[in-house]
């Protein structure tokens, strides 16, 4: 069977089919290194990650031992019985300080009014009133 100009499949040179064979060569060892290595650095992620859970779960272990420790001293506790539950000992002075009233709509509505009068007028105001202060 005689050959076609153009029409011919084959290399002629040995050399390009060396260069063929050496990029498929390439090809496959590149994909067989290729997933081993991104397991590998995926494994790396996250072990580095586990190694900072732990870390932080220490650090958080060494907080409540502390803690612990802490809650075994009777003066300690004492001293959180009066700050969390305003327990007091007998003998202690105790002072009761009452906050003044929230402020109404109506309050802070008046408020208002008095800031758009002149000072005069709030000031006639306040007097005019029965029991105000």
């Amino acid at each position: 069977m005689p050959a076609l100009p153009g029409r011919n499949l084959l290399p002629q040179s040995t050399l390009a089919r060396q260069v063929a064979v050496l990029g498929l060569v390439l090809c496959a060892i590149a994909l067989s290194v290729a997933f081993p290595l991104r397991d590998y650095l995926q494994q790396r992620t996250e072990l580095a990650q586990a190694v900072v859970a732990q870390q932080d779960l220490e650090q958080q272990r060494d907080e409540l031992q502390a803690r612990k420790v802490a809650l075994t001293d009777p003066d300690y506790v004492a001293a959180e019985a009066r700050r969390r539950l305003q327990y007091v000992t007998p003998g202690d002075t105790v002072f009761v300080v009452h906050a003044p009233p929230i402020a109404s709509a109506a309050d802070i509505a008046a408020a208002a009014f008095d800031r758009d009068q002149p000072w005069y007028g709030s000031l006639w105001h306040t007097l005019s009133e029965d029991g105000a202060p």
